[in-house]
Order: C-alpha cells, then structure tokens, then sequence
C-alpha cells in the first residue's frame, strides 16, 4: 500500500507543482528524510509523467546509495584512514577556495594587456620550438556552375586575384556554389581539401608544393583551387598561425607572475601585521 501511494504522488511531481506545493516526504533512510524540494533544482523541464516516475525513483536511489555508502564507510574504514580522507578533503577545500580567490584577484586587479611586440619577440626568441604538427597552407577556392556565363572572367581573376579582382569576385559571389578568398589565413591541408570531390595525396601534393592553379571538374561544377603557400609537418609554425596561442602563453605566464607577486606581498604583510609569525627551532 505504501508503494503504491508514493508511486501515485509521483506521477504528479513537475517543476510547477514542485514550487507550489507544500513541502512534502518522498523517501526516509534512517533518521535521513528526502524532501520533495530537494527536486527544486535538478527536475527536467518538459517530462512526461511516465518519466518523472522514473527519474524520482531513480534520483531517491542515488541519494540512498551515497548516504548508505558514506555511513558504512565511517564504519568499517579505520581511524587512521579517515584521518587522512579528511586531511583530503581539507586539503582540497583550502585548495579551491585559495584557487577561486586567485580567479578573482586576477580578473580584477591584473593587466591583460599583452602588445604584439611581446608576442613576437617571444616568438623570434622561441621559434625553434615551435614546430608544425600538420601541413598547413594558404589557399583560396571557388566553386561555380560549369555552365556561368561569367566563367572566362571569373577564371581569369581568380588566377590574378588583384585588388579590383577581389571587388568584382566579391561583387558576384551569389553565383558560387560556395568560395574561400582569404589566402592569407592558414588553414589544415586536408581540411581545405575535403571542400572538394576526392582529389589523391600525390596530386595534393603537387598542388601544394607547386603552388599550383588548379581547376577540377565534375558533371556540374567547375572548381578553382589556387595554392599561395604552404608549411609541411615539423616545419616552424609561421607567426601567424600561432599568434592566438603564444599570447595565451604569455598570458598565464603574467597570470602565475602576478599570482607569485601577490602571495609574496600577503606574507610580507602578515609579518608586518604581526599576524605571522617565525620561531626558532631546533630542526
């Protein structure tokens, strides 16, 4: 019978009614109770009541299997063991609050300002490090109807590709199919040519290395591929291509720089504030 009532105020239980209803028991271990608002803030929006039975049921078991494990722990796991889970868990604790505190010291007081002279120096100073673990290249393509009546035009000055090319490429791009014309941005060689129908790593290659124009065609489409410059795998990654992440790295560097200069001033300060304090000792 006690089953078949709480099966019963299950298929009740929504958000809404979650907010509106009096507090009520769902389930008791122990001197333990589970509260019907202890689903407050984890109940799925928009589930059906078949389902909201199963996710009680299932979120009340949880809730069980972590209190009842917790309780046999303190009993069967010796003194000495408990000890050092809460040293643990003291530890840890210390740890992130410190670690939260440092996030919110850094937001609010440290200069994120890194200038591009920083980044390229530290480039120039560590470029040998900095090797390529793909091919990489600057490329363009387009893709357009073999048939446009544009197409002798379009050949000419995507080969050109001259500043008054790019407007009048620009200016009729809803004829493409699809194209990319920023060549000056490096990109993943397989990544620009799975754009394409499938073309074999030797003539890939020979595109790339080449630097070639090259045009490819299947029953409806006319593709242009034009190759501006390419790095191998293990060549030095250019600037560019690592710019973002060397400016990430020198961030976290002035990051843990602060952070340092800012744990050293603490202590400087207890001292100072008599709030810490060394003793002689024998050790």
């Amino acid at each position: 019978m006690k089953v078949y009532l709480f099966l019963i105020s299950l298929i009740f239980i929504s958000c809404d009614f979650i907010e509106k209803k009096p507090d009520q028991v769902l389930a008791r271990l122990g001197d333990e109770f589970f509260y019907k608002s202890d689903l407050k803030d984890v109940f799925p929006d928009e589930i059906s009541s078949e389902d909201s039975i199963i996710f009680v049921k299932n979120f009340i078991n949880d809730w069980a299997k972590e209190k009842l494990l917790f309780n046999k722990a303190l009993v069967n796991l010796g003194d000495e063991k408990q000890e050092n889970l809460n040293q643990l868990i003291e530890s840890y604790k210390n740890q992130l609050f410190s670690y939260s505190y440092h996030e919110k010291i850094v937001k609010s007081s440290m200069d994120t300002f890194v200038t591009e002279k920083s980044i390229k120096d530290y480039y120039n100073k560590n470029k040998l490090n900095f090797k390529l673990n793909q091919e990489i290249i600057n490329a363009r393509y387009l893709k357009i109807n073999s048939e446009n009546y544009n197409l002798k035009d379009v050949i000419k000055r995507f080969r050109r590709f001259k500043d008054n090319d790019k407007l009048f490429l620009d200016s009729i791009s809803l004829q493409f199919s699809s194209y990319y014309f920023n060549d000056s941005l490096w990109i993943n060689k397989d990544v620009f040519f799975n754009k394409f129908p499938e073309i074999n790593e030797r003539l890939k290659q020979n595109i790339v290395k080449n630097k070639l124009f090259y045009r490819l065609q299947d029953s409806l489409e006319l593709y242009l591929i034009n190759i501006k410059d390419y790095k191998l795998k293990n060549d030095i990654a250019p600037f560019d291509f690592i710019k973002s992440t060397l400016k990430q790295v020198l961030l976290n560097k002035k990051k843990l720089e602060f952070i340092s200069k800012f744990e050293k001033e603490l202590i400087e300060d207890a001292l100072q504030q008599n709030e810490f304090e060394f003793y002689e000792t024998n050790i």
